[in-house]
């Protein structure tokens, strides 16, 4: 900052062809500007002004150190002056990670609106089920689901999401309808293993004991919650999923929920993100965007998605 304040001073000086004019729009003394120059003359051992009783002006050193010194001053501004718009205008760049499902159904089909409101952000989307970290990955946020270990990131809860059991009508055609929980175990149930730990996972159904007769192990099983929609819509058998997987095929009519009165809580969606007391403005209306397009969630609501909040 001292090097800084001394160009500052030696281009006044040069302007005004003045140490006292200088004095004055910097609120030093004489001696304070004279010293100041001295000092940079002995650093750079180049007389940069010549001095007379009368007037004061640059020497051929000079006014060549003088022509940089104004490049570097302007430059200086030309950031400053970028730094604090970003600081009122979000923008930059943003790079964020959802699951691969969560993020190709139901969060990229709504970001057309968020880049239209703040065109000056550009934004990378990471489509990944596994992500081990903001840091390591080099995220600005992410989208997960289920529960998050306890760090130091803010996790604000997006959506909560129900289980629902689904099969084709042609299979219930075929093999009809089940009824009660009890009805399940002359069934073709498609079951789910758990990339993360390779368990199969219990079927969980609302105001049914967890010792209910419940399939532990189906006639099949998938690792993705996709695969679980493609083998139940194909006519392959009853699969447990997350609402979300199965609401457009709901929608479609290629699925139907078979006893929608044993929907039970799944898990919830939240987003996590370093939160601190300057965040970026992209960071900020980046959050609130997906906030208002989780409120409610989309497969609720197709048509009201919720407004877009600026910053």
């Amino acid at each position: 900052m001292d090097r800084l304040h001394g160009l500052l001073m030696f281009l006044n000086v040069v302007e005004t062809r003045s140490f006292s004019a200088t004095a004055r729009a910097m609120g030093v003394t004489t001696s304070a500007v004279s010293a100041t120059i001295i000092r940079l003359e002995q650093k750079l051992s180049v007389r940069l002004l010549n001095r007379t009783t009368r007037s004061v002006s640059p020497t051929p050193e000079g006014l060549e150190f003088y022509e940089r010194c104004k490049r570097i001053v302007a430059d200086l501004e030309q950031a400053e002056l970028a730094v604090s718009r970003s600081g009122k205008t979000p923008s930059g760049s943003l790079r964020f990670a959802v699951p691969s499902a969560l993020g190709r159904m139901w969060v990229v089909p709504r970001l057309a609106r968020f880049t239209a409101a703040y065109p000056a952000i550009s934004v990378e989307v990471v489509l990944d089920d596994f992500i081990s970290g903001l840091a390591s990955e080099n995220l600005d946020a992410a989208i997960q689901v289920g529960d998050i270990p306890s760090s130091r990131l803010t996790v604000r809860k997006l959506a909560s999401v129900d289980y629902v059991l689904v099969a084709s009508p042609r299979y219930i055609e075929t093999k009809g309808m089940p009824t009660r929980a009890e009805d399940l175990v002359h069934h073709q149930c498609i079951t789910y293993r758990r990339p993360r730990n390779g368990q199969i996972r219990k079927w969980q159904l609302k105001d049914v004991p967890p010792k209910a007769n419940i399939p532990e192990t189906g006639f099949m099983t998938f690792n993705s919650g996709e695969g679980l929609i493609a083998a139940a819509a194909s006519g392959l058998g009853i699969i447990q999923v997350g609402r979300y997987y199965a609401q457009p095929l709901l929608d479609s009519g290629a699925l139907i929920e078979i006893m929608p009165q044993t929907r039970t809580h799944a898990y919830d969606i939240s987003v996590v993100f370093r939160q601190s007391k300057r965040m970026p403005p992209r960071l900020r209306v980046f959050i609130n965007f997906l906030v208002d397009i989780f409120a409610p969630p989309p497969w609720d609501d197709e048509k009201g998605t919720g407004r877009l909040r600026r910053a």
